[in-house]
Order: structure tokens, then C-alpha cells, then sequence
């Protein structure tokens, strides 16, 4: 950067806006409303948006549920371009807000979700969205839960009450203007992670699910497969590591450089790579708790919480206990590995409804059993296919990089300690390790 850049640091300055203060959310919403129960079947046109779904920055379709069409449904809890969507049940899932930008095809939310459809003539949808997820606000939606560890909630009642504060709609469209593009080049990261990954998902299944390229074929407890494959147990391929977690009251334990995955860090990912983690670990928590550091390009499986979900690490890192690790006994098999595993807990899930395990132990993973090919016929996929991991996981961190930068904007935006017409997005830098 020359010495004419300006940084973050360098563009505080006094306020060119003022905010108005202590406005409760209700006065600025047209209706907020809590979702409603539906009347479930295994398919329909009509789905069914859960708290499951609903994660940071999208929607993902794969916990999707579907709603009987021959049962009313109130129009005003299907949802449109505009609205805003909060989950309000549930530890690690509460709070999570998400903007529908787009008409969506037929959805609505269940009742563990909350609709907001803001006065657009007072505060813009994309700002309140922008707003409720800014760390101060989350902070505060956190504080008015209610409820036991196990189960909280986001009462209604009190989120009406919760106040806020915001600038006149110019400025608020300003603001827009800069966070917009950044969300935008963030959700083309996605769409090209999901083409990739759905292409080599179809490279794994045409080769060693569907057993396309392969003539000859011999009967095993799996049915008919290639006569040069085997049925064997996944540990035939990996070691199993289960995570461990450094005593939460000693202080020097966290906030190091190793990163720590729990399994609400594992689930949360629709791509294939952990991209962060809430919270990281210092060397000294490392070596004085049963925590493991595990290598670049392992497995994580979740073990419980939403069992059966599973990521790769783009980096040595390490997990708590509700995760294992499958670390590759050949480093030629990690992706080979990994989509084994990926295949194996799909084909599982088509057959129990969606529920794999109510939890996984050591002695589950080691009794699945799976087809093993030759080692030959895995290095050949794993070589054919890292280019397009590797390249996932590039996009990955880029949109790390980008969601720091607006994560990092926003407050300061806000406040009014930046004036958007100092920044200049192109000059700005962000730490870009994963």
C-alpha cells in the first residue's frame, strides 16, 4: 500500500450523519411475525424453511423439509424478496439472520423462525439485515434469549423492544452501496464452489458408486462391484483421532493460532473445507488437554449435535470432542477419503429418512464398512481431482478475506467513524489466512 492509501485505522473521523437513537425494532417493521408449524410429507412444492436451513449467508436446501399442499398455510408466513428471517430456538443456531435478496421459489418458515418486513420508507431491508448481524446487535439479540443450556429462545415479545439506531435512508443506501459488492463477489465464490464440488461428486459416483468404467464385477455382502475391489472398514484407510477441549476457565489456553472446530463449525459449512472456526486455541492449551493437532486435508465427522456432518481441514488444526478426526493413513487418499465418507453417510441418510446415528463413537466408525478400490484407482482420483479441491479452497479463503473486510466496515460504517466517500474498497487489506 503507498503512502497515499489511506487504511481502515487512518479513516475514522468525525460522524457525517446522525443516528436516531433508541428505536424500538417494532416501530420500524411492518410486521414481525413467527413462522408456523407445518404439516410435514417427504416431498411437495411447498418447502419448509427450518432453523437447520437457515445458516449465515444462505439458505441451504439440503435441510430443506416440504409442507402438504392440501393444507392452508397463512399467505403472510411465505416469504419474499425483502424479508428478513431470524432463528429464534436453539444454542449455536440462535440469532442467525438471513436476507432474502430475491424472490424465493415457494417457502415458508416454520415457527422456530421470525419474520421481519421493515418500513422501507424509514430503515432499507439490506441495512437492518447488515445491522442485526453486526456483533453489538448479536450480542444483544443473545442477551434477551430466554430458556435452559439445552433449549433457548428468542422471544418475540422482547425482540420487539429491542432498540435500535440507524441513519436516514440516503446514507443507509450509501452504505449499501459498499457492503453490497462485497456480498456479491462472497456469493459467486459459493456458486462456483458448489459447480466444482457437485462436478467431482459426479466424478466419485460415476467411478466408484455407479462402478461405470468397470466390465467385470464379482458378488460381495455390498452386491455386485468390480472384481479388483473389496469390502472393507474405514479404518483400513485412516486413523481415528477424537478431539479434546483445554479447561474453558484458564484464559492462557485460548485465543492462539491453532484453530478449533466444534462440530457447530463442521455443520455450518456447505462447502467442503472448514473455512473458520469460533474460536482458536494457544500452544500451551494444546499440549496440556487431550486436544490433537491434525494434519492438512483430514475428515472431520461430527459426532453430535447434527451427527454425520462432515468437512476437510484446510490446515493443521485441531477439534473438541464432539468431532473425530479421520486423518488418512496415505496422504494420496485425503480427498478419496473424504468423499468416501461423504458417499457412505448419504447412502445411509437415504435409507433411515435423514437420521444416520444419535451419535457416533469410535466403534461406530470402526464397524462401517465400505467398497475399497485399489490403492492405484484412488491416487488416480485423489491426483485428478485436488486442482479442483485446491481451487475450492482458494475461493474459500478469498470469501473469508471478504466477509473479515465487511465484518470489519460495518461497525465503523454504522457509527459514522468511517464516512463512505473516504473508503476506497480496492485499497483495503485483510489478513487472508484461513
Amino acid at each position: 500500500m503507498n503512502p497515499e492509501q489511506q487504511s481502515l485505522d487512518d479513516l475514522s473521523g468525525e460522524s457525517e450523519f446522525h443516528s436516531q437513537e433508541n428505536v424500538k425494532l417494532e416501530d420500524v417493521c411492518e410486521f414481525m411475525m413467527r413462522g408456523k408449524h407445518p404439516d410435514y410429507v417427504d416431498s411437495s412444492n411447498i418447502r419448509v424453511l427450518n432453523q437447520k436451513a437457515l445458516r449465515w449467508d444462505e439458505i441451504n436446501e439440503e435441510h430443506l423439509k416440504f409442507h402438504n399442499p392440501n393444507t392452508d398455510m397463512f399467505k403472510n408466513r411465505f416469504l419474499s424478496k425483502g424479508d428478513i428471517v431470524i432463528n429464534s430456538t436453539g444454542v449455536g443456531t440462535l440469532g442467525r439472520v438471513y436476507l432474502f435478496r430475491e424472490d424465493p421459489e415457494k417457502i415458508f418458515a416454520d415457527s422456530h423462525i421470525t419474520i421481519l418486513r421493515t418500513n422501507e420508507n424509514v430503515i432499507i431491508p439490506e441495512y437492518l439485515y447488515y445491522l442485526l448481524r453486526s456483533p453489538h446487535y448479536q450480542d444483544e439479540i443473545q442477551n434477551i434469549a430466554v430458556g435452559s443450556t439445552g433449549q433457548i429462545e428468542l422471544n418475540k415479545r422482547a425482540l420487539a423492544k429491542l432498540e435500535i439506531s440507524f441513519p436516514p435512508v440516503e446514507i443507509q443506501k450509501r452504505i449499501i452501496d459498499y457492503l453490497g459488492p462485497i456480498d456479491e463477489k462472497m456469493g459467486i465464490n459459493k456458486k462456483i464452489n458448489t459447480n466444482l464440488g457437485e462436478i467431482v461428486q459426479h466424478q466419485f459416483k460415476r467411478r466408484f458408486v455407479d462402478y461405470e468404467p468397470y466390465d467385470v464385477f464379482k458378488d460381495s455382502e455390498k452386491g455386485k462391484i468390480p472384481s479388483d475391489f473389496r469390502v472393507g472398514k474405514l479404518p483400513e484407510l485412516m486413523e481415528i483421532v477424537l478431539g479434546g477441549t483445554p479447561k474453558s476457565d484458564v484464559e492462557e489456553y485460548y485465543g492462539g493460532d491453532i484453530l478449533w472446530a466444534k462440530a457447530k463449525d463442521v455443520s455450518q459449512e456447505k462447502d467442503p473445507f472448514v473455512s473458520s472456526t469460533e474460536k482458536a486455541i494457544t500452544e500451551k492449551g494444546l499440549s496440556e488437554s487431550s486436544a490433537e493437532l491434525i494434519p492438512e486435508g483430514t475428515t472431520i465427522i461430527t459426532a453430535r449435535g447434527t451427527v454425520g456432518e462432515i468437512a476437510l481441514t484446510p490446515v493443521e488444526m485441531t477439534t473438541n470432542q464432539t468431532c473425530y478426526g479421520l486423518v488418512p493413513q496415505n496422504r494420496k487418499d485425503k480427498y478419496f477419503l473424504y468423499f468416501l465418507v461423504e458417499s457412505h453417510i448419504r447412502r445411509l441418510r437415504s435409507r433411515t429418512h435423514g437420521t444416520v446415528f444419535d451419535t457416533i463413537n469410535m466403534n461406530t466408525l470402526r464397524e462401517q464398512e465400505v467398497v475399497i478400490p485399489p490403492e492405484e484407482e484412488r491416487f488416480e482420483f485423489n491426483s485428478n481431482v485436488e486442482p479442483t479441491l485446491e481451487l475450492i479452497k482458494q475461493n474459500q479463503e478469498e470469501s473469508k478475506s471478504l466477509r473479515q473486510l465487511r465484518d470489519t466496515l460495518l461497525p465503523k460504517l454504522m457509527s459514522g467513524e468511517i464516512r463512505v466517500d473516504d473508503i476506497k474498497l480496492d485499497e483495503l487489506e485483510v489478513d487472508s489466512k484461513v
